[in-house]
């Protein structure tokens, strides 16, 4: 498959954000509904068996369609392209629980019920639905700019009322969060998943992989059918009550555990407000981190300012507000919750294929997207723009000045009020109380 291309008439792929056995996980824009979108596409080619994927991919659509719940990814569509299928979902603007507990470490006992509870509420949606997933795991599972807990990726889920679907060297699940009834072969239970659950759990309490941190697959798998989790009941970790329930969790033997999802939201009981607060700032933290670890990474002044004779005055410059005009031109915005997002959509193509209209039209997507809430989008994008109009107009050019402000407006959003300030001062020391406004240039529009 080249990249980008066009699915259905409508979805057009823009990068890759993941793949694995099924196939590849491509984030993409239904020209239709004008929406960011997940699509995932099965390489049936690449298989020895493609009957038993495409049996697999059928199962997830069914599976997730059977779904209907804020904790599980939606499913939007599905159809075919070059005898190849696809499933189209929802796409979440968030981090994994892998990425967030990797970067922050063990979290507040808090939080983790939080995240407990909303992955409790999927899976006794997905079980009500005689849906296991089999394949509960810290990447499986997105926590969004709302501090919304959901769990995706139903690749190898099995309906309960149908046979299982195996192949031969296929491993059904990840080793490091697999029951240890799946990995001897027995036929998996809603006490499955909730082990997976258990692990999940044990990890963002302790920040340490509950089976040892290792490559290697054997020593993970036999510690996981011997000796098992090590308990936390030892660990000092506060909240007991939850240091008990995720033991219970963790216990070997399927009889040994809670049965269902169901029963463990409700050992949890309600959730504190303050909680699922929390959670919310710890994603804008990372997302925020990620957005200015990239923003530092750009030398400011590592090209030499120079203005090609086809340029120079090729490009008007759009209005930039003067100091007069900051507040106004911010409250024009509104002050909404921004919708978090981690894709970098084509940026990886953005400066190799950049010219002046480009330019132009990736500044007008830029502020599309701010306006729309889609701020580390919109920064990292912007962050190439003024890289391009800076090295081929000019540090004090009008185009450099407005892409500058409108990132300010991104990072003063995002929490960065120290470097979005500065950038603030720098527009209004440029542009001044008059800066002039040119409507067929508005980039607003």
């Amino acid at each position: 498959m080249t990249e980008p291309m066009e699915l259905g008439g409508r979805y057009r792929l823009l990068k890759r954000i993941g793949g694995g056995a099924m196939g590849m996980v491509y984030e993409a824009h239904d020209a239709v509904l004008d929406r960011r979108v997940a699509v995932k596409v099965l390489r049936l080619g690449h298989s020895g068996e493609p009957e038993d994927r495409l049996v697999r991919f059928r199962r997830e659509v069914k599976a997730l369609a059977r779904i209907r719940h804020p904790n599980v990814v939606r499913v939007y569509d599905s159809g075919m392209h070059d005898h190849e299928p696809y499933l189209v979902m929802e796409f979440l603007d968030g981090v994994s629980l892998y990425r967030l507990v990797r970067r922050r470490g063990a979290l507040e006992t808090s939080t983790v019920r939080v995240i407990a509870a909303g992955l409790c509420a999927a899976l006794a949606a997905a079980h009500d639905a005689r849906v296991l997933h089999r394949d509960v795991k810290p990447s499986n599972v997105t926590i969004t700019a709302a501090g919304q807990v959901v769990l995706q990726d139903f690749g190898i889920a099995r309906l309960a009322d149908q046979s299982v679907v195996t192949q031969a060297n296929v491993r059904m699940g990840t080793p490091a969060f697999m029951a240890p009834e799946s990995i001897r072969g027995a036929a998996p239970s809603p006490a499955t998943d909730l082990y997976s659950l258990g692990l999940c759990l044990h990890l963002t309490l302790t920040g340490e992989p509950p089976l040892g941190d290792s490559d290697d697959i054997g020593p993970i798998i036999e510690r996981a059918v011997t000796d098992g989790v090590s308990p936390l009941h030892d660990r000092g970790l506060g909240d007991a009550e939850l240091v008990r329930l995720v033991d219970e969790l963790c216990r070997k033997e399927p009889e040994d555990r809670p049965q269902s999802a169901s029963e463990v939201l409700g050992r949890l009981g309600p959730v504190a407000p303050d909680a699922g607060e929390r959670l919310t700032e710890l994603v804008r933290e990372f997302v925020r981190d990620d957005v200015l670890g990239h923003f530092r990474s750009v030398p400011r002044d590592s090209v030499e300012p120079q203005v090609p004779e086809d340029l120079d005055g090729a490009m008007p410059g759009p209005a930039v507000p003067g100091a007069w005009g900051l507040a106004a031109a911010s409250s024009r915005l509104g002050s909404p919750e921004p919708a978090v997002s981690l894709s970098m959509a084509t940026l990886q193509l953005v400066m190799a294929n950049m010219t002046p209209g480009t330019a132009a039209s990736k500044q007008r997507e830029a502020v599309n997207l701010a306006m729309r809430g889609e701020l580390p989008e919109a920064a990292r994008l912007l962050e190439n723009v003024i890289s391009f109009y800076r090295a081929h107009l000019g540090a004090d050019h009008p185009n450099t000045l407005v892409s500058e402000y409108w990132h300010a407006v991104c990072l003063a959003r995002l929490g960065a009020r120290k470097e979005a300030l500065a950038l603030f001062s720098r527009v209004s020391d440029h542009a001044g109380p008059g800066g002039t406004e040119r409507e067929e240039t508005d980039v607003r529009g």
